[in-house]
Protein backbone atom coordinates (compact mmCIF):
# COMPACT_ATOMS: atom_id res chain seq x y z
CA UNK A 1 0.00 0.00 0.00
CA UNK A 2 1.41 3.43 -0.72
CA UNK A 3 0.93 4.77 2.66
CA UNK A 4 -0.64 4.69 6.02
CA UNK A 5 -3.39 5.14 8.19
CA UNK A 6 -3.71 6.30 11.39
CA UNK A 7 -6.20 6.83 14.40
CA UNK A 8 -5.70 9.77 16.96
CA UNK A 9 -7.01 7.56 19.44
CA UNK A 10 -4.00 5.35 18.93
CA UNK A 11 -5.64 2.43 16.90
CA UNK A 12 -3.02 1.54 13.65
CA UNK A 13 -5.92 0.68 10.86
CA UNK A 14 -3.37 0.26 8.23
CA UNK A 15 0.55 1.03 7.98
CA UNK A 16 2.98 0.82 5.22
CA UNK A 17 5.63 -0.67 7.58
CA UNK A 18 5.88 -4.16 8.45
CA UNK A 19 7.28 -5.77 12.12
CA UNK A 20 9.77 -8.11 11.20
CA UNK A 21 11.62 -10.95 13.86
CA UNK A 22 15.40 -10.53 12.79
CA UNK A 23 18.09 -9.50 15.27
CA UNK A 24 18.55 -5.76 15.84
CA UNK A 25 21.64 -4.17 13.30
CA UNK A 26 23.56 -1.10 14.00
CA UNK A 27 21.12 1.71 12.24
CA UNK A 28 22.53 2.76 9.14
CA UNK A 29 23.63 6.22 8.33
CA UNK A 30 20.74 8.01 7.41
CA UNK A 31 20.54 8.71 3.20
CA UNK A 32 20.50 12.01 1.84
CA UNK A 33 17.04 13.43 1.05
CA UNK A 34 15.86 12.64 -2.72
CA UNK A 35 15.30 15.95 -4.67
CA UNK A 36 11.68 17.46 -4.76
CA UNK A 37 11.31 16.05 -8.51
CA UNK A 38 12.41 12.50 -7.15
CA UNK A 39 9.86 9.70 -6.33
CA UNK A 40 10.41 8.44 -2.03
CA UNK A 41 9.45 5.21 -0.66
CA UNK A 42 8.49 7.28 2.90
CA UNK A 43 4.94 8.18 3.27
CA UNK A 44 4.64 12.18 3.72
CA UNK A 45 1.84 14.37 4.54
CA UNK A 46 3.58 17.83 3.59
CA UNK A 47 3.61 15.93 -0.02
CA UNK A 48 -0.40 14.40 -0.25
CA UNK A 49 -3.00 14.15 2.78
CA UNK A 50 -6.03 12.51 3.04
CA UNK A 51 -7.57 13.08 6.65
CA UNK A 52 -11.73 12.17 7.67
CA UNK A 53 -13.18 11.53 11.01
CA UNK A 54 -15.27 8.94 12.01
CA UNK A 55 -17.64 8.13 15.07
CA UNK A 56 -17.26 4.63 16.60
CA UNK A 57 -19.11 3.88 20.11
CA UNK A 58 -16.95 2.41 22.98
CA UNK A 59 -17.69 -0.33 25.45
CA UNK A 60 -19.49 2.49 27.78
CA UNK A 61 -22.16 3.31 25.08
CA UNK A 62 -20.44 6.73 24.20
CA UNK A 63 -19.59 8.03 20.98
CA UNK A 64 -16.32 8.86 20.44
CA UNK A 65 -14.68 10.36 17.31
CA UNK A 66 -11.32 9.11 15.75
CA UNK A 67 -9.44 10.47 12.68
CA UNK A 68 -8.21 8.78 9.97
CA UNK A 69 -4.98 10.51 8.34
CA UNK A 70 -3.37 8.80 5.23
CA UNK A 71 -0.25 10.58 3.46
CA UNK A 72 1.34 10.36 0.10
CA UNK A 73 5.16 10.17 -1.29
CA UNK A 74 7.45 13.09 -1.95
CA UNK A 75 7.09 13.28 -5.98
CA UNK A 76 3.83 11.05 -6.51
CA UNK A 77 1.71 11.82 -9.49
CA UNK A 78 -1.95 12.81 -9.16
CA UNK A 79 -2.71 9.02 -11.10
CA UNK A 80 -0.08 7.07 -8.12
CA UNK A 81 -2.17 9.20 -5.32
CA UNK A 82 -5.45 8.13 -7.09
CA UNK A 83 -4.52 4.72 -6.57
CA UNK A 84 -3.04 4.39 -3.45
CA UNK A 85 -6.46 5.40 -2.38
CA UNK A 86 -8.28 3.10 -3.89
CA UNK A 87 -5.53 0.58 -2.93
CA UNK A 88 -6.34 1.60 0.72
CA UNK A 89 -10.33 1.04 -0.01
CA UNK A 90 -9.53 -2.90 -0.69
CA UNK A 91 -7.46 -3.46 2.14
CA UNK A 92 -9.76 -1.62 4.47
CA UNK A 93 -12.93 -3.78 3.22
CA UNK A 94 -10.31 -7.43 3.90
CA UNK A 95 -9.40 -6.26 7.37
CA UNK A 96 -10.31 -8.51 9.62
CA UNK A 97 -9.40 -6.83 13.03
CA UNK A 98 -11.62 -3.43 12.02
CA UNK A 99 -15.04 -2.92 13.00
CA UNK A 100 -17.75 -3.12 10.38
CA UNK A 101 -18.73 0.79 11.16
CA UNK A 102 -15.69 1.95 11.06
CA UNK A 103 -14.45 0.33 7.22
CA UNK A 104 -17.83 1.65 5.76
CA UNK A 105 -17.27 5.36 7.16
CA UNK A 106 -13.32 5.10 5.90
CA UNK A 107 -14.22 3.35 2.36
CA UNK A 108 -17.19 6.10 1.79
CA UNK A 109 -14.87 9.07 2.97
CA UNK A 110 -11.97 7.28 0.43
CA UNK A 111 -14.12 6.89 -2.36
CA UNK A 112 -15.79 10.29 -2.12
CA UNK A 113 -11.95 12.17 -2.28
CA UNK A 114 -11.40 9.69 -5.04
CA UNK A 115 -14.62 11.14 -7.15
CA UNK A 116 -13.35 14.75 -6.50
CA UNK A 117 -9.97 13.91 -7.97
CA UNK A 118 -11.18 11.95 -10.80
CA UNK A 119 -13.85 14.64 -11.65
CA UNK A 120 -11.71 18.36 -11.13
CA UNK A 121 -13.87 22.11 -10.97
CA UNK A 122 -14.17 23.84 -13.72
CA UNK A 123 -10.16 25.11 -13.74
CA UNK A 124 -9.93 28.77 -14.35
CA UNK A 125 -7.10 31.13 -14.74
CA UNK A 126 -5.17 31.99 -11.33
CA UNK A 127 -6.40 35.02 -9.63
CA UNK A 128 -9.44 35.03 -12.16
CA UNK A 129 -12.59 36.76 -11.16
CA UNK A 130 -15.46 35.16 -12.03
CA UNK A 131 -17.49 37.92 -12.53
CA UNK A 132 -15.20 39.34 -15.09
CA UNK A 133 -15.42 36.17 -17.78
CA UNK A 134 -16.77 36.71 -20.98
CA UNK A 135 -20.55 36.01 -20.96
CA UNK A 136 -22.19 34.04 -23.61
CA UNK A 137 -23.92 36.03 -26.30
CA UNK A 138 -27.69 36.30 -25.81
CA UNK A 139 -29.69 34.45 -27.90
CA UNK A 140 -31.18 36.24 -31.31
CA UNK A 141 -34.76 37.33 -31.19
CA UNK A 142 -37.28 35.66 -33.63
CA UNK A 143 -38.52 37.29 -36.18
CA UNK A 144 -42.63 38.21 -35.95
CA UNK A 145 -44.64 36.11 -37.61
CA UNK A 146 -46.32 39.22 -39.29
CA UNK A 147 -43.19 39.93 -41.12
CA UNK A 148 -43.65 37.31 -43.30
CA UNK A 149 -47.28 38.16 -44.79
CA UNK A 150 -45.89 41.22 -46.12
CA UNK A 151 -44.68 39.16 -48.93
CA UNK A 152 -47.93 37.31 -49.68
CA UNK A 153 -50.29 38.91 -52.44
CA UNK A 154 -53.70 40.37 -51.90
CA UNK A 155 -56.71 38.62 -50.81
CA UNK A 156 -59.32 38.37 -52.67
CA UNK A 157 -62.21 40.27 -51.58
CA UNK A 158 -64.87 39.26 -53.78
CA UNK A 159 -66.10 36.21 -55.96
CA UNK A 160 -68.16 35.85 -59.07
CA UNK A 161 -68.92 31.86 -58.10
CA UNK A 162 -72.57 31.51 -57.45
CA UNK A 163 -73.02 30.36 -53.48
CA UNK A 164 -73.47 27.39 -52.72
CA UNK A 165 -77.18 25.83 -51.48
CA UNK A 166 -77.44 24.46 -48.19
CA UNK A 167 -76.15 21.06 -47.86
CA UNK A 168 -78.15 18.06 -48.99
CA UNK A 169 -77.83 14.47 -49.95
CA UNK A 170 -76.42 14.83 -53.19
CA UNK A 171 -74.16 17.95 -51.24
CA UNK A 172 -76.28 20.52 -52.23
CA UNK A 173 -79.99 21.67 -50.58
CA UNK A 174 -82.34 23.71 -51.88
CA UNK A 175 -83.99 26.63 -50.13
CA UNK A 176 -86.90 25.22 -47.68
CA UNK A 177 -90.26 26.23 -49.47
CA UNK A 178 -92.48 27.47 -46.93
CA UNK A 179 -95.64 26.25 -47.03
CA UNK A 180 -98.69 26.09 -44.66
CA UNK A 181 -101.00 22.93 -44.73
CA UNK A 182 -104.55 22.95 -43.13
CA UNK A 183 -107.24 20.19 -43.34
CA UNK A 184 -111.19 20.07 -44.14
CA UNK A 185 -113.64 17.98 -44.99
CA UNK A 186 -114.99 17.37 -48.67
CA UNK A 187 -117.22 20.30 -49.56
CA UNK A 188 -116.04 22.46 -46.60
CA UNK A 189 -112.52 23.44 -48.29
CA UNK A 190 -113.30 27.09 -47.53
CA UNK A 191 -112.98 26.49 -43.93
CA UNK A 192 -109.78 24.46 -43.04
CA UNK A 193 -108.67 23.93 -39.36
CA UNK A 194 -105.62 22.71 -38.14
CA UNK A 195 -104.91 18.69 -39.08
CA UNK A 196 -104.70 16.60 -36.43
CA UNK A 197 -105.56 13.05 -38.56
CA UNK A 198 -105.53 12.63 -41.85
CA UNK A 199 -107.13 9.80 -43.41
CA UNK A 200 -108.84 9.02 -47.58
CA UNK A 201 -111.41 11.56 -47.50
CA UNK A 202 -109.45 14.32 -45.53
CA UNK A 203 -109.30 17.52 -47.69
CA UNK A 204 -105.37 18.90 -47.71
CA UNK A 205 -105.05 22.66 -48.05
CA UNK A 206 -101.84 23.91 -49.22
CA UNK A 207 -100.97 27.86 -49.10
CA UNK A 208 -97.79 28.96 -50.85
CA UNK A 209 -96.57 31.45 -48.04
CA UNK A 210 -94.12 32.26 -51.27
CA UNK A 211 -93.91 32.52 -54.41
CA UNK A 212 -92.88 29.10 -56.48
CA UNK A 213 -93.01 29.78 -60.35
CA UNK A 214 -91.33 26.34 -61.04
CA UNK A 215 -93.61 24.16 -58.82
CA UNK A 216 -93.68 22.56 -55.80
CA UNK A 217 -93.07 18.90 -55.16
CA UNK A 218 -95.04 17.23 -52.54
CA UNK A 219 -93.53 14.04 -50.99
CA UNK A 220 -95.69 11.52 -48.47
CA UNK A 221 -92.63 9.63 -46.17
CA UNK A 222 -94.04 6.60 -43.92
CA UNK A 223 -91.54 5.11 -41.60
CA UNK A 224 -89.02 6.85 -43.82
CA UNK A 225 -89.77 5.45 -46.54
CA UNK A 226 -91.33 7.77 -49.77
CA UNK A 227 -94.58 5.87 -50.24
CA UNK A 228 -95.35 8.68 -53.10
CA UNK A 229 -95.39 12.38 -54.21
CA UNK A 230 -97.40 15.13 -55.80
CA UNK A 231 -96.10 17.26 -58.36
CA UNK A 232 -98.11 21.01 -58.63
CA UNK A 233 -97.64 23.86 -61.11
CA UNK A 234 -96.10 27.18 -60.20
CA UNK A 235 -97.41 28.63 -57.28
CA UNK A 236 -98.10 32.00 -56.42
CA UNK A 237 -97.81 33.87 -53.14
CA UNK A 238 -101.16 33.01 -51.42
CA UNK A 239 -102.18 30.64 -53.55
CA UNK A 240 -103.60 27.38 -52.11
CA UNK A 241 -103.60 24.02 -53.63
CA UNK A 242 -106.39 20.93 -52.70
CA UNK A 243 -104.73 17.51 -52.39
CA UNK A 244 -106.40 14.16 -51.05
CA UNK A 245 -103.53 11.27 -50.32
CA UNK A 246 -102.46 9.19 -52.86
CA UNK A 247 -103.62 5.17 -52.32
CA UNK A 248 -100.12 4.46 -51.85
CA UNK A 249 -99.57 5.79 -48.83
CA UNK A 250 -102.24 3.76 -47.30
CA UNK A 251 -100.94 0.50 -48.95
CA UNK A 252 -100.72 -2.56 -46.12
CA UNK A 253 -101.28 -0.12 -43.19
CA UNK A 254 -104.36 0.44 -41.26
CA UNK A 255 -103.10 3.31 -38.97
CA UNK A 256 -99.79 4.49 -38.63
CA UNK A 257 -97.95 8.12 -38.95
CA UNK A 258 -97.05 9.96 -42.14
CA UNK A 259 -94.85 12.80 -42.71
CA UNK A 260 -95.17 15.37 -45.28
CA UNK A 261 -92.48 17.21 -46.99
CA UNK A 262 -91.79 19.46 -49.94
CA UNK A 263 -89.56 20.69 -52.26
CA UNK A 264 -89.15 23.47 -54.98
CA UNK A 265 -89.00 22.30 -58.34
CA UNK A 266 -86.19 25.12 -58.75
CA UNK A 267 -84.01 23.64 -56.56
CA UNK A 268 -81.00 21.06 -57.38
CA UNK A 269 -81.60 17.53 -57.72
CA UNK A 270 -81.09 15.14 -54.81
CA UNK A 271 -81.54 18.43 -52.15
CA UNK A 272 -83.66 17.44 -49.45
CA UNK A 273 -87.01 18.40 -49.00
CA UNK A 274 -88.60 20.54 -45.48
CA UNK A 275 -90.86 18.83 -43.33
CA UNK A 276 -94.29 20.51 -43.21
CA UNK A 277 -95.62 18.42 -40.79
CA UNK A 278 -96.19 15.03 -39.54
CA UNK A 279 -99.42 13.28 -39.03
CA UNK A 280 -101.66 10.33 -37.36
CA UNK A 281 -102.57 8.24 -40.74
CA UNK A 282 -106.07 5.96 -40.93
CA UNK A 283 -106.39 4.12 -43.35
Amino acid sequence: MRGKFSIIAGIVLLSAAATSAAPVKKKAPTPPKPAAAEQSDEPNCEARKFETTITMTGPDGQSKSSKVKMCGKVGQSDADWIRTLQDAVKKTSLSPQMPQAAKEQIIAAVNAEVDRLTKPALALPENADISKLAKSAPPKAEAPLSRDYGSLGAMPVATNVEPPHVLGPAGAMGETPRLTLRCALAGDEDRPSACDTIDRDTVMVLRADDAYPRGVEVRFVRKGDSRAHLALPAMKTGQTANLRLPPAVCAGVVRSRVEIQALGANSPSGAAAGTIGEYDLRC
